[in-house]
């Protein structure tokens, strides 16, 4: 398939530029803190599976898509010269854009609009050197979670304001770098249409009290009295083993069968001779002790990885690979994939399918 860097040199010829962007400051990182979440958006597979490390792009008239945090897709809709930035806050049809809140309103230009006759002078002859009033390389834009389920609008605390209130230190912001970039509608007088975009971005919302309260209990060793009790009713021999956390977090809580009801995964160590393994506890009913009796934990598992074992995550189902060379097929998993790690050394992933526990291996650069 002929890639869009290729569509750009061969329309060279004609009325037609392409070029990189000047260079420019360095955005800010993209990562979660204390009290805030961040997602980076990143480069996809033309099947939609992410590429770490990767710019994204998009060109011609296509859109670009990315679900993010809460439910939320990021996109950029084609535009007559160029792309608009969105932030929905679902799939559907009715998805309310949580970036509306972004200003200027009302005016030609705003943030979120990346056109190709931003980057060019007024009479359409050559790069803009500021007679044309536009954002350049890196944007920022503002999104709300407050105007979710409204008519797109974030009410104001004013009823004699204006509809649009101004972004706070409740709401989101967003920061997009234009890494290249291709033009085309060149004609002198005429407006520049951008046909080719390679980007940076990134989302940073505020985190709620609860998520912070839940993040630095994540961050315990310990297990409470409360965690005792969950796995002792789910039927843990809590005088065999100790609820035991090499790392952290100590535990795991999602849907790994599929059931839709909330699964808790614990670490644990065996008293009588300090043998890990994990606690599974389905529904707060069927439990599963893994990696005491010697024996493999699906196809790929073997029980004494988790003596090894470094790191852990749940992720998606429909998730999809992590990118690692030689990666075998995401799993056809009935929920979430247990993701375990020795880093740098071996990777499983662990998931449930059809009544059962099955495993992968991801990578493995040294022998277990």
């Amino acid at each position: 398939m002929t890639s869009p860097r290729t569509i750009l040199l061969l329309a060279a010829a004609g009325p037609f530029a392409a070029f990189g962007a000047p260079p420019l400051a360095s955005a800010e990182p993209c990562c979660s803190t204390s009290t805030h979440h961040a997602a980076r958006i990143v480069a996809q597979t033309p099947d939609g599976h992410w590429l770490e490390g990767e710019s994204p792009e998009v060109y011609g008239r296509h859109w670009f898509r990315q679900p993010v945090g809460q439910g939320w897709v990021f996109a950029l809709v084609p535009q007559e010269h160029g792309w608009s930035i969105r932030l929905y806050d679902s799939e559907g049809a009715d998805a309310v854009d949580l970036s509306a809140i972004t200003p200027p309103h009302g005016g030609p230009v705003n943030p979120r609009d990346v056109f190709g006759w931003h980057f060019r002078n007024a009479d359409n002859t050559g790069p803009n050197v500021g007679d044309v009033n536009a954002p350049q390389g890196t944007r920022e834009f503002f999104f709300s979670r407050a105007i979710s389920g409204t008519g797109g609008f974030k009410p104001s605390a004013d009823p004699d304001s204006a509809r649009w209130a101004a972004p706070d230190s409740s709401d989101g912001l967003g920061w997009f770098r234009v890494l290249d970039y291709g033009l085309s509608d060149l004609e002198p007088g005429g407006k520049a249409r951008m046909t080719y975009l390679k980007f940076d971005a990134c989302l940073r919302w505020p985190k709620s009290e609860e998520e912070i309260q839940r993040e630095a209990d994540d961050a315990r060793f310990e297990f409470l009295p409360e965690d005792l009790e969950t796995y002792g009713s789910c039927g843990l021999d809590l005088l065999a083993y100790d609820l035991h956390a090499a790392f952290v977090p100590r535990q795991l809580v999602g849907d790994l069968d599929g059931d839709d009801a909330f699964d808790e995964i614990a670490q644990i160590r065996r008293k009588r001779d300090g043998k890990r393994g994990l606690a599974v506890c389905r529904a707060g009913t069927w439990l599963h002790v893994l990696g005491m009796d010697g024996g493999m934990v699906g196809e790929a598992l073997a029980a004494g990885y988790f003596d090894q074992m470094e790191a852990w995550r749940l992720m998606k189902r429909e998730h999809g690979p992590l990118g690692y060379v030689d990666e075998p097929p995401w799993p056809d998993s009935d929920g979430d994939v247990l993701v375990l790690e020795r880093i740098e050394k071996e990777m499983i992933l662990l998931y449930w399918k059809e009544g059962a526990l099955h495993s992968q291996q991801v990578y493995r650069y040294v022998e277990p």
